[in-house]
Parts: C-alpha cells; structure tokens; sequence
C-alpha cells in the first residue's frame, strides 16, 4: 500500500511538472493564458514615459504596476497584457490625469513616449517692479527680458534680469507706441544681447499723424537713435539683425534688401531688389523675387552671388508677403492673402503645396520634421519629414489639431514639439500632437483678462505671462514642466525656481 501511494505521489508530482513547467516556459517568453478562449496567447506590452515622473497607471480602471523600463530615460512599462482594448489612464496627486483607449496587439509594443501631466494649480511666481508690462521679449542667451509698457503715448522699453529678478535700465522713446502687431514684428535682440531693435509707430505732436519706424537701443552706450533717420529711409521693415557679425541688421525699404552697418551710416549695401520677402540662417540670406516668386539664397554679407534654390510656385498669382526658412530643402511662405505654401525636397518626392487660408503665422520644428501653422480659430501641424517613432506619420501629412470658436493667441511649439501650448479667452492650455483615439488637452493657467501675452521659454522651462493685478499688468511665470530626476542625481518636485 505504501509502494502504491508513493507512486500516486511521484506520478502527481510528474504530472504537476509537466502542466507547470510549460505554462512558467510560455510565461517568461510572454504568453499568457486566455480564458475567455482556452488558450496560451502571445502579450502585448504599454510602454510610456512620463512628466511628472512619478504617477499612477490604470488598465480599464484597476491600478496596474508599471516596471522601470529605462533607467537613464525613466520609462515604464506594462507587460504581459492579453490582445484588446484598454482604458489607459495616467494620474499623479495634484495633477490633471492623462487618458487613452488603446488596442494592444500580440507581441507589440504600444509607445506613449511624450505622456505630458499639468498642475491642477501651480506656484505662480510675480516679479516685483514690472508693472505695467505690456509685451516682453527674451534675449538670445535667456538671461534678460526686454518690456514694452505704454503711457499717454510715450513708449518705455526695460531691461529686466531674470537671475536678479530686477530692472537694470530703463529707455524712453516720446511720442511713439509700439507698432508690433500692425507691422507683425516683435522687439528684437542682437545675438549678443548688445542692441534692441523696437518697431514704432511716431506721432506727430501738432496734427497726430503717424510714421512707422525703428528705434535701435545700445545696450551697452544707453544711446538709442531713429534707424529710418539714420540711413535717411522712410520705408522700412522687416528689421533683422545679422546673426553673425555684431552692429550689422538688415531691413528692407520698398522692395529693395539693405544690410547696414549701424555704427556707420556710410556702410550700407544694397542685396537685392525686386525683394518681396527675406529671412535668415546662421550662415545664409535667403530672398523672394517679386518678379518670378523664385527663392534665392547668398552668404550674409551678400557677396557670394545668389544660389537658385527653387524653380516654379504653384501658379494661382500669390504674392508671397513672408518667407520662413528651415534649410535649403524646407522652405515656408505666407501670402499677402494670409495663404500658406510649402516647398518641400522631401525623402519622396519635391513638391510645392498649399497648406491652408487665413494662415497668421507658422514655425518649423527644431529637427525640421513638423511646420506648425495657425489660423485666428485653428491650429495645424504639417509633416515635412516621415516620422517613424509612434504614433507614426507620413511625410507629407496635414493634421488639424484644435479649433475653437475663440480667436486663438500666443500659439507656439513646447519643448519635446510634441504638444503646442496656445492661449484661448483666459487660459492657457498645452494639447498633444499623438491623434491615438483623442487628444489630451489639458489646462496650464488661466489669468484676470483675455489679453495676456505669453511666451513659454525651452531652455529656462519657465511659461512666462503677463496678467493684471491691483488695475496694472506686470510679468509672472510658472515652472512648467516638472523638474526631472537623472539617475537619481537631480530633479524635485519644487515649483520655485
């Protein structure tokens, strides 16, 4: 009886291998056991990466533990996952939470790598002494700002330190508003922090008329001087300083392209003429002529001679009014009708296309790959290049990404150019690009009126705005995103910076 049993027992044992064994052999190679259909069946995964970093992940409502998948890049990862549909979603305490629907497919990975939280309610960080901000512009080096306020028509340009967080100098120019807007130009910094060019609008003090001109601030003297008085022009704009050779800008008058010289008004050479509109790299001028809407490009100094860059434009008799240079390959233009086109040398194929009407303004992405464009209600995104991490796009590709009924402001790229932070009414709101079953858009700040100006910095990852307090605009801001941890070395959860 005793032989009988332990044979039971060995044969029991036997059998339990032999069901186990398999099942633990199936499991580590990523199956898993489909009851629903009685079979072993290959898992699909969820990768995701996330900010802030610390979160919680559900799977159809039921919190899941996700593993470290990266120490260096902190992603995660949820393994071992049947094929279907889930309720993805991500949380953290004081945050809005992040959700998708996604289908998980055998042996596939499911990539979220741009999983972007915002605060419920952040830190805003007021700085003393800027009240009455209107427009604020940050330097090349992300270390001033400079504020345009206005009082009884009398413009003020400040220079504010961010480090010090207080005013270093102050410049007046009498008689004058900042023409930003009417001339769709903004205040700008040399490269070297060393001028300020300032875009006006002069009234006369007996009749009120009004010229437009540009007021060149030296930093470094505290002298300002009317640009349009000093080379004795009357119609000049699209101002830009010369991105490599200090004292240098270049502006256009009519149709004719000048580069100059400030510190020496004899110094002034004529590019081009025929010029409908220009921009610039770090090592080229690149130029429209009116005559053909052909795309030229010479060396900064414009005596290489010019290149031919393109040979035809879509003909529907659009007069270009901007040019927005990515590289010889990636060119944009706005029409006077606020019409967009591309020209494209794509991995495919060469082309020119309309993208879209009503178009206010656009920007390439830093790796070239997205143009993002806006209208006063919509914003779109085009696809210059394939994009081959997930969620994957094709070249040539037009995605709309919001519309409102509101006019859209502040419109630009976040750093990761995977989200686009924009204002509507009084908040400001950061949206996905990643179309996969929605788009989370998810709220940033909102402030006391519908007029803030916002500027979102990558390199300080400060959103900064200006809202009104006590009757009087001044300068704020929020860390935006979280502070990241890098092995563990650095990173918090502090909102003050």
């Amino acid at each position: 009886m005793d032989k009988l049993k332990r044979r039971i027992f060995f044969w029991t044992l036997v059998l339990i291998f032999l069901v186990i064994a398999p099942t633990i052999v199936l499991h580590t190679r990523g199956y898993r056991f489909d009851w629903t259909k009685g079979v072993f069946v290959y898992s699909g995964t969820i990768t995701f990466k996330t900010n802030p970093e610390s979160v919680n992940a559900t799977l159809n409502g039921v919190e899941t533990q996700a593993q470290q998948l990266g120490k260096i890049n902190n992603s995660l990862n949820l393994s071992g996952l049947l094929p279907g549909d889930y309720d993805f979603s991500i949380s953290a305490p004081g945050f809005h939470s992040w959700e998708k629907k996604t289908d998980v497919h055998s042996g596939i990975s499911n990539e979220f790598w741009n999983v972007l939280l915002t605060r419920t309610d952040y830190k805003r960080n007021s700085y003393d002494g800027t009240q009455g901000t209107e427009k604020f512009f940050i330097s090349p080096k992300n270390d001033l700002i400079a504020l345009s306020s206005e009082d009884n028509s009398n413009l003020s340009i400040k220079t504010f330190n961010i480090t010090d967080k207080a005013i270093e100098k102050t410049y007046s120019i009498p008689d004058a508003v900042f023409s930003g807007e009417k001339m769709n130009e903004n205040i700008e910094w040399s490269p070297e922090n060393d001028y300020l060019s300032v875009p006006v609008e002069k009234i006369a003090t007996q009749d009120k008329s009004s010229e437009s001109s540009y007021y060149i601030i030296d930093l470094a003297t505290d002298q300002s001087f009317n640009l349009n008085d000093l080379f004795n022009k009357k119609d000049i704009k699209d101002v830009r300083w010369d991105p490599k050779t200090k004292g240098y800008l270049f502006f256009m008058e009519g149709t004719d392209l000048f580069r100059v010289n400030i510190t020496d008004a004899t110094d002034i050479k004529l590019i081009a003429s025929g010029v409908s509109a220009f921009d610039l790299s770090q090592s080229d001028l690149y130029y429209i002529q009116s005559s053909n809407d052909l795309v030229f490009k010479s060396n900064l100094a414009g005596d290489s001679g010019k290149t031919q860059l393109t040979n035809s434009f879509p003909a529907d008799g659009a007069k270009m009014s901007k040019l927005i240079i990515y590289d010889d390959d990636r060119i944009s233009f706005l029409s006077e009708s606020k019409d967009i086109y591309i020209y494209n040398r794509g991995e495919h194929d060469t082309y020119f296309r309309k993208l879209g009407s009503g178009v206010l303004e656009s920007h390439f992405s830093d790796d070239g790959k997205k143009l993002l464009f806006w209208t006063d209600n919509e914003i779109s995104v085009y696809y210059v290049r394939d994009w081959l991490v997930q969620p994957i796009r094709q070249e040539n590709k037009l995605e709309n990404i919001t519309r409102y009924s509101e006019s859209l402001r502040n419109v630009q790229w976040y750093k990761d150019y995977e989200h686009v932070i924009f204002t509507v009414g009084k908040y400001t709101k950061v949206i996905e690009l990643d179309p996969r079953d929605h788009r989370n858009c998810l709220d940033l700040i909102d402030t006391a009126d519908s007029s803030s100006f916002m500027i979102y910095d990558n390199l300080l990852e400060r959103l900064f705005y200006t809202d009104t307090k006590d009757g009087s605009s001044g300068l704020n801001y929020i860390v935006f995103p979280e502070p990241v941890l890098f092995l563990g070395l650095i990173g918090g959860t502090n909102q003050q910076q």
